[in-house]
């Protein structure tokens, strides 16, 4: 049972991830804070919102 979930689990992450590569957004960041090279292959941008 434990391994036919964690079947199912790994499956259904394999699956997103595989649609996570069909959509790329250009962000534009202007002059947001930034930490590493500039030229770097990926940029993760995270939104936070404070309340």
């Amino acid at each position: 049972m434990l391994r036919r979930a964690l079947l199912l689990v790994s499956f259904l992450l394999l699956s997103l991830a595989a649609a996570a590569e069909d959509r790329r957004y250009d962000v534009p960041i202007g002059n947001a804070p930034q930490r590493g090279p500039a030229d770097a292959p990926v940029t993760i941008i995270e939104f936070i919102d404070f309340q």
